[in-house]
């Protein structure tokens, strides 16, 4: 926003990074008069500027500041020195990538015997951090290594909200649980049918207030508390979570003997047999781009089922379904 050139490097971020000359910002109140510091002397470059919020709106600090200059020197071409690649003793003012996964995993598992099998487990996690790895999955930016968490400080007027402080990270699931079992018939009538279920059963995700950039402008990039402040503890998850949900699905096959090194069998698969239809997704971008509300924000949102998509991120749960086959064993 005060105009300064950026400098993109590929890096591991940490709070003791020092890979840029740190700007000489100075903050003020605008009716105060403009600081001596802040006047373009020599070769010296001054940039004024008064930061404003996703929302266009003046951003002030507790103290009244509500306007800041940076002075810079400039080198042999004339380009401004602050933002430059160099080391200048300083930390570049970023924060420790953090994102711890705990989880404690039960699983039961009985191998074929009798004509019966099982496998199942439950396991209880959580998700905590303020970093969600290559892949940003709470606005979908899929730019491995070089996604926009780490473009810039907090800064001293904080226009990146709560981005930084460690939250539940919006694919923290604190329970799942999933159940297989199978039976095959013996005996004289209907040998050789298998009889087969599977029960899933998962507790929701977190639902985000996102802002938009205040200087990329895009949509789906700052947490903010779910009154759209930073008053709250962390605001990840903030707007609370989806709904549970959960399936119970059933499979059947049985073989047909042709002959002696042939068969035939019949199969049956069933999905989602009470037909539950729990909506899995929200749009969590308060904004379409700064100062623009979105009119679809908490309304359903996602991707499938489709032919050229899938059905990765569905914004329901699929219906009810059937799949039906024959296949020839020899």
């Amino acid at each position: 926003q005060a105009g300064l050139n950026q400098t993109y490097v590929i890096s591991n971020p940490n709070k003791n990074q020092d890979l840029f000359i740190n700007p000489t910002q100075i903050d003020y109140f605008s009716g105060n008069p403009v600081p001596t510091g802040c006047t373009s002397t020599g070769t010296n470059q001054t940039i004024t500027g008064q930061p404003v919020d996703s929302n266009g709106n003046p951003v002030v600090k507790t103290n009244g500041d509500d306007t800041f200059c940076i002075p810079n020197g400039t080198d042999s071409l004339g380009n401004t020195i602050a933002g430059l690649v160099g080391k200048d003793g300083i930390p570049d003012g970023f924060v420790d990538p953090s994102r711890v996964y705990k989880a404690l995993e039960i699983e039961v598992n009985k191998s074929v015997s009798r004509g019966w099998q099982m496998r199942a487990n439950y396991r209880i996690a959580k998700l905590v951090g303020n970093y969600e790895g290559s892949f940003r999955n709470d606005n979908g930016q899929n730019d491995p290594n070089i996604s926009s968490l780490f473009d810039f400080t907090r800064g001293d007027f904080n226009l990146l909200g709560q981005q930084f402080v460690p939250g539940v990270l919006n694919t923290d699931v604190h329970h799942l649980a999933n159940g297989f079992v199978s039976y095959t018939l013996g005996g004289a009538h209907a040998k050789g049918l298998t009889i087969g279920s599977s029960v899933h059963f998962q507790t929701g995700i977190p639902i985000n207030n996102l802002y938009a950039h205040p200087a990329y402008q895009n949509a789906g990039e700052i947490p903010f508390c779910a009154d759209d402040t930073t008053n709250c503890a962390s605001a990840r998850g903030s707007l609370g979570r989806t709904s549970n949900y959960g399936s119970v699905d059933g499979h059947l096959d049985y073989p047909i003997r042709i002959s002696e090194g042939k068969r035939l069998r019949l199969i049956a698969d069933v999905f989602n047999i009470s037909n539950q239809r729990t909506q899995l997704r929200v749009d969590q971008n308060k904004q379409r781009s700064a100062g623009i509300g979105n009119v679809d924000f908490s309304k359903p949102v996602g991707i499938g089922p489709s032919a050229t998509s899938g059905n990765t991120n569905p914004g329901y749960q699929r219906p009810f379904y059937a799949r039906f086959g024959v296949k020839l064993e020899f």
